[in-house]
């Protein structure tokens, strides 16, 4: 009966029937559509808190709606991930960000939801994200250390069985055999791709010609998509699609194209200027791509919404400073 239950289900997600419930008068894309629409920027948004630290939902209901209303496309909202400050989300949490931003998008993006913890805590955020509205979940790597090949494949799979919504994985630690895990995980019709860890272009490369097909490659930051698109990936996670989703939007282009030098030149002329926010962080927090604080202060200083971080984040200083350097090369306007 089981076995059965199984196949039915698999059977109906290859078909597109079982991709949640409509979301009022707005039905969900299939599952080929949003691969489709996941082959392009990962725009990584930062979860608004009051500064009383509470979320603040209406916040990222309107940065969401925002974005989704500039016509930049393909574009993808990953929201309650790494720079949506996760690991500090309740349940109650995870499911007001993920539906406000789902609001807020309104179909017009697709709105991908960070999952992580223990299998029991995986399993019900990411039934979590499936009610609130996402598209697609971001399946982050187990926590408690190492683990074998076959632990985390039951891990991945088990939980991605759990919604009808798309699927990413996140192989966040570098393993040789990985790409055969990823090979096993492509069968199953909603796992639709995977962000790539590793900041080298071996494990896409190494994938055969199906599972390329049918998985969606993302690069992490911009470093890792100068050699990744071009050498196959086909999308790539940023945070500075926040700030600049054009400027990252025409990266990308000429990253599938292989137009190297038009790459380079758009990262150096209106990119890599914005990294210069994190350099008025605390020094532990400085870490490429991951300058939450500085982010949320940039959006603040263009009349977005960002507020506080929660702990064990610190606070950003130079906030004038990172409002002048928004103000230079942003894509936002003030108000």
């Amino acid at each position: 009966m089981v076995q059965t239950s199984r196949r039915r289900f698999l059977s109906q997600l290859a078909a597109g029937q079982n991709q949640g419930p409509s979301l009022g008068s707005r039905p969900r894309r299939s599952l080929n559509d949003l691969r489709q629409a996941l082959r392009g920027v990962h725009s990584y948004l930062p979860t608004p808190f009051h500064a009383n630290l509470e979320i603040d939902p209406e916040g990222m209901r309107q940065n969401a709606g925002f974005y989704a209303g500039l016509g930049v496309q393909p574009l993808s909202l990953v929201v309650a991930a790494g720079l949506g400050e996760l690991f500090s989300l309740d349940f109650e949490e995870h499911r007001e960000v993920v539906s406000a931003a789902a609001e807020g998008a309104g179909g017009r993006l697709p709105v991908v939801a960070g999952v992580r913890g223990g299998y029991r805590f995986a399993l019900r955020m990411s039934r979590n994200a499936e009610e609130a509205g996402a598209d697609a979940i971001l399946i982050f790597p187990p926590p408690g250390g190492p683990q074998t090949l076959e632990g985390q494949r039951r891990y991945f799979t088990e939980i991605g069985r759990s919604v009808g919504i798309g699927v990413l994985i996140y192989p966040r630690t570098q393993r040789d055999d990985w790409s055969m895990l990823l090979e096993e995980l492509a069968d199953l019709p909603n796992v639709l791709g995977f962000k790539d860890g590793s900041r080298g272009i071996a494990l896409g490369k190494s994938l055969g010609p199906q599972a390329r097909e049918r998985l969606v490659w993302t690069a992490r930051g911009e470093e890792h998509a100068l050699q990744a698109l071009p050498a196959g990936a086909t999308a790539y996670a940023t945070s500075f699609a926040s700030l600049a989703p054009r400027a990252c939007h025409q990266f990308f282009r000429h990253g599938i194209r292989g137009d190297t030098k038009d790459m380079e030149r758009i990262f150096r002329e209106r990119i890599a200027p914005l990294a210069n926010i994190r350099q008025q962080l605390p020094l532990p927090d400085r870490s490429p791509g991951f300058g939450v604080a500085a982010i949320k202060a940039a959006l603040e200083g263009l009349g977005r919404a960002g507020g506080s971080v929660r702990p064990p984040k610190l606070q950003v200083g130079g906030t004038a400073r990172i409002a002048e350097i928004a103000a230079r090369y942003s894509e936002l306007t003030k108000g």
